[in-house]
């Protein structure tokens, strides 16, 4: 069974390009325009990691992180963000909501596949594709 995951982004652009960096890698890549929508998919469907960004309409990122994991606390959250200084509060409060860790766009598939292995691994899961590994 390949790896769920779920990318919440309100830009189609951003959506496309995980499902086009991610599916080849051997993820089942789902998707969702904001975060409201996100947690009503996790509602209805368990998914192994959500990317989550942060400034989204309707539900920012925050609100949506604390949404999903007050479902399903058990769920792997990763959020990610426009900003790239490090020094960013967004990280340090994302973490105390539950995001597993942060990333900051724009980032390459190196460091969304490294994200993904940790957080899949730190859960007791290696990541699975369609050839079995």
């Amino acid at each position: 069974m390949k790896t769920r995951l779920l990318i919440v982004d309100d830009e189609q652009g951003i959506r496309d390009m995980f499902r086009f960096l991610l599916e080849p890698q051997g993820f089942d890549v789902c998707t969702a325009s904001d975060g409201l929508e996100a947690v009503e998919m996790v509602k209805k469907e368990a998914y192994d990691i959500v990317l989550l960004d942060v400034h989204m309409p309707k539900m920012k990122g925050p609100e949506a992180l604390e949404a999903i994991k007050e479902l399903r606390p058990e769920q792997i959250v990763v959020i990610f963000s426009s900003s790239s200084d490090p020094n960013f509060v967004f990280e340090s409060q994302a973490k105390k909501l539950g995001a597993f860790e942060c990333l900051y766009k724009p980032c390459d598939i190196e460091d969304i596949l490294r994200v993904i292995d940790n957080a899949l691994r730190a859960n007791g899961k290696g990541r699975q594709d369609s050839h079995g590994s």
